[in-house]
């Protein structure tokens, strides 16, 4: 990735990925980690953690690992499409928890020293620098492609991005378009409950006018 010379150019570069960027800064310096969105700024390619590791020996660009998700997440150009087997694509304003630039590997660099009490569960494995270069989507296409030839493994939910057996749902986009991506069938029915609240609210609101 190429260098900046500005130390904190990395984290105003991650806050514009909110539609309150300030806001977004504020939650990175004093929580380490903040919701961002997708397609704003990137788009973000969501992989089980061997595959995302294994992937980093050959691709460069900002990737993080969520432990808690058995996840490593590549942050990438908005694209038109993907269709990688086993990861879930992220994008059309998608919700992401994001670590702060200098929350790194815990893994100590000397086998001698110590594990730290409490690893984070969200850390950089390639932290953004500022300068815009985000993941070539291409190369990580090919290499996630080569390393899954077969359709066994984990299907990523596109609604909670955890694995699970899915079926396909229609995510709406914000031009009223939308994608269809595959989703756990408890994700279909509280989205189609929610809508159906929020349409009920909706109603209510119009008629009390």
């Amino acid at each position: 990735m190429t260098g900046t010379t500005e130390p904190y150019a990395g984290w105003t570069w991650l806050a514009q990925a909110h539609p309150a960027p300030e806001h977004a800064l504020q939650l990175l310096l004093r929580h380490g980690r903040a919701a961002l969105e997708t397609g704003l700024r990137w788009d973000a390619v969501q992989v089980p953690e061997v595959t995302g590791l294994l992937a980093l020996e050959l691709v460069r660009g900002p990737a993080f690992r969520d432990t808690s998700r058995g996840a490593v997440l590549f942050l990438v150009p908005p694209t038109g499409g993907w269709g990688v087997h086993g990861t879930a694509y992220l994008t059309d304003g998608t919700m992401v928890c994001v670590p702060a630039p200098d929350t790194r590997s815990p893994t100590p660099t000397d086998p001698r020293s110590p594990q730290p009490a409490d690893p984070p569960d969200l850390y950089w494995l390639t932290p953004p620098d500022g300068s815009d270069t985000l993941t070539d989507p291409i190369t990580l296409f090919e290499v996630l492609a080569a390393s899954t030839p077969d359709r066994e493994g984990p299907l990523w939910c596109g609604l909670c991005g955890r694995p699970g057996p899915t079926t396909v749902t229609h995510r709406p986009g914000p031009d009223g378009g939308g994608t269809h991506v595959p989703a756990h069938e408890a994700c279909v029915v509280a989205g189609i409950v929610h809508g159906r609240v929020h349409l009920r609210e909706s109603r209510a609101e119009r008629e009390g006018e």
